[in-house]
């Protein structure tokens, strides 16, 4: 027997749902004049009174007050589609689902014309629930479908993980199993994509039930268990309990009795804690289950009946199912088979009336032992065809032919009953001629049994061997989205170093500069404008412009290639004098631009000596008799000149600059350096006398130069 019906973790879909997804409630009504309230305080009213009626398990008022409310809707009384929504899931978790559809379908008429479509989506939802309930899973698959639709196309990955997970536990109960195992993956996927804990929690247990329902239970088992550390994570106890009942099904179809009993009795703890009703039943069904294959059969049937008068009560079907269930089970094992018969023939009636097929044949399955062991072969061999006959149906197809069969088989066993009756009046005439043919009824109910075993076996075989050529073409697929993860990583730095990189020296091109400059002036003048006192240490840019000094000689006496090879050393000089969080272009030709982010304009002379003397002194090697020496010139500025100024006249501004100071370096005489440190364009009474400050219109710059001193710079003409 399958652990049980996923109705609480339904239930608690539901209510997360609703404190997820939809809005808050309309607020309480107002009481300053109660002989006047509004249509909206009337309606919340109404849903108030529909929940104390559920509460009170007065479940017929809470129906007759909700189908009032639906006949004041369509005269116009009530217009919140809110109000309907509200009361389909109050009935939906008291398990009223005919009376919670029709105020559900309501809801999503109203929604719908007022085009609100995340509210269609949950009460398409809710409505789809409702429906797998009553094993009507052709529209429920409908409604699930139109809900991931609109899900989708919101981009709602949370909401779209929650149908999909209540599809799979749906597909599950079809018998669909390899559908409902990828329809959980995909909800996992998406559940751990949104980041959504306690529901990534959820969807693993319901992974691991799928994996029990295959009998493989070291997978189920390891599914709960990551599932319960989730939960110990989230410090639910809810889903402690819950994960805890499950591991004790695990052991208890493995046959590991006292074992099942603990983890039940720690499960009970769990969910005494958490106040869960319904779960605590349906794990004490279990307990009890436990108890009576362990010998504690007293003990067994008094928690059996208990749970069994609990779900009558509160007219939970899935529970009145499981314990039912149990309950002939138990009977069977004390060998009172006539009351185990009854237990059986109500579940199958019970399960006709909700068309659920697979229950139908477990309680079926138990009314062939329990008639094999009271000694009527003929019943039980009868029962045993119509059984044979819906097996070889569900693993045709499921649909409804398979229904209409079953009620006829059904009958037939039902005429069967009727003549057996009759024959009870001719016992005497008929008691040889039934010893005469007891043992060719046994032999055949033996090979029947035999045949339906082995065809069960191959079905599990085939099964398993779809499930291990899956598994390996996940596998496949994924290796080869790996590979092509990883060609679309190499070009795309292949694609960066052909925009972005110099092909000769592996330095950064002027379209890098262009991408990145704007945002370190925008941020340097940020943070100078941020104090007010002056600009704060380490937050200006300094910028370098670097020629190497007679470098078309250099091609001309020794060749191209040679040349190509100074560009390559400098290059490497370059990268050792400069940080590596400082940008370094090679600006074109022979010339080199260096941009200092995060530092100080007064380290601008230190910055440029030190680039000239490692340039001094290096060597470099061209194929010649012996290596040679090279030098450059340096011309530097603070970028921008003037903060309060655009960035585009910032640029333009700026490199004239320091090429206006490149070129006084190479006519004062080359291998040295001249800059601007600070200048001001605010005019002063005696104006400078400096080229530079006339051609920019500086009143007073500070030049720095590597040369004697200002006056031997060699201007260039304006």
């Amino acid at each position: 027997m399958l652990f049980r019906a996923p109705v609480v973790q339904i239930k608690r879909l539901t209510l997360s749902v609703l404190c997820l997804f939809v809005p808050a409630a309309m607020g309480n009504p107002a009481t300053a004049d109660s002989r006047q309230s509004s249509p909206q305080q009337i309606e919340q009213v109404s849903v108030e009174q529909v929940a104390q009626y559920v509460a009170k398990h007065a479940y017929e008022q809470a129906e007759q007050l909700t189908l009032l409310s639906i006949e004041k809707a369509k005269q116009g009384n009530i217009r919140s589609p809110y109000t309907f929504f509200q009361l389909g899931t109050i009935l939906q978790n008291a398990d009223r689902y005919q009376s919670s559809n029709q105020a559900l379908r309501l809801a999503l008429a109203q929604y719908t014309q007022l085009g609100e479509l995340n509210m269609v989506s949950r009460t398409l939802l809710a409505l789809g629930t409702s429906e797998h309930h009553l094993a009507k899973y052709a529209s429920a698959s409908n409604y699930f479908h139109r809900a991931r639709s609109i899900a989708t196309m919101q981009g709602d990955g949370a909401f779209e993980a929650e149908i999909l997970m209540q599809l799979g536990i749906m597909q599950k109960e079809q018998g669909e199993i390899e559908q409902a195992l990828a329809t959980l993956k995909s909800a996992l996927a998406l559940f751990r994509q949104q980041q959504v804990l306690h529901r990534i929690s959820a969807c693993l247990a319901n992974i691991g039930d799928v994996y029990l329902t295959l009998s493989y239970f070291s997978d189920a088992r390891r599914y709960y268990e990551d599932a319960f550390a989730m939960a110990q994570t989230l410090e639910s106890t809810a889903l402690q309990g819950d994960i805890t009942a499950k591991l004790g099904a695990v052991e208890l179809r493995e046959g590991q009795t006292s074992r099942a009993i603990d983890l039940f009795n720690q499960a009970l703890l769990l969910l005494h804690q958490d106040g869960d009703t319904a779960a605590t039943s349906e794990t004490k069904m279990l307990l009890g289950e436990a108890l009576v294959k362990h010998g504690d059969t007293q003990a067994g049937l008094t928690l059996l009946n208990n749970s069994y008068g609990y779900a009558l009560q509160t007219n939970r079907h899935p529970l009145i199912k499981q314990t039912r269930l149990a309950l002939a089970n138990a009977m069977l094992a004390i060998q009172d088979f006539d009351q185990a018969l009854k237990y059986a023939q109500n579940g199958t009636l019970h399960a006709r009336e909700v068309s659920d097929i697979r229950s139908q044949m477990d309680f079926l399955t138990l009314q062939v032992n329990a008639y094999a062991a009271k000694g009527d072969f003929r019943k039980a061999l009868d029962i045993q065809s119509v059984l044979q006959s819906i097996r070889e149906k569900m693993l045709q197809s499921e649909n409804q032919a398979v229904i209409g069969r079953l009620q006829a088989e059904v009958e037939l066993e039902r005429q069967s009953q009727a003549l057996q009756m009759l024959k009870k009046t001719k016992a005497m005439e008929l008691a040889q001629a039934e010893h005469r043919h007891l043992a060719t009824t046994l032999a055949w109910s033996i090979s029947l049994a035999a045949v339906l075993t082995l065809f069960l076996i191959w079905g599990r075989f085939k099964q398993r061997q779809q499930n291990i050529v899956l598994r390996r073409e996940v596998r496949q697929a994924t290796v080869e989205l790996e590979n092509k993860n990883s060609e679309l990583e190499n070009a795309y730095k292949t694609l960066e170093q052909v925009s972005l990189r110099d092909t000769l020296t592996g330095l950064y091109n002027r379209h890098y500069l262009e991408s990145q400059l704007p945002a370190e002036i925008k941020r340097s003048q940020f943070a100078i404008r941020q104090n007010k006192e002056g600009v704060k240490a380490n937050q200006d840019l300094l910028c370098l412009l670097i020629d190497i000094d007679h470098f078309k000689r250099i091609n001309d006496d020794f060749g191209h290639i040679a040349g190509d090879k100074v560009l390559v050393k400098f290059s490497q000089i370059l990268r050792e004098v400069f940080r590596q969080t400082d940008l370094i272009i090679r600006w074109g030709g022979e010339e080199f631009l260096v941009v200092c982010r995060q530092s100080s304009k007064q380290e601008l002379p230190e910055f440029a000596e030190r680039c000239r003397a490692a340039v001094a002194e290096a060597t470099f090697d061209v194929n010649a008799d012996t290596p040679i020496q090279v030098t450059c010139s340096i011309g530097f500025s603070v970028l921008p000149p003037h903060h309060n100024t655009q960035f585009d006249e910032n640029w333009q501004q700026t490199f004239a600059l320091v090429d206006y100071c490149l070129y006084a370096a190479k006519l004062s005489g080359r291998n040295g350096w001249v800059g601007v440190t600070d200048s001001s364009s605010q005019r002063k009474a005696s104006p400078s006398s400096l080229p530079i400050d006339k051609k920019f219109n500086f009143s007073q710059s500070k030049i720095a130069t590597s040369f004697n001193n200002i006056a031997s710079i060699t201007w260039p003409d304006e």
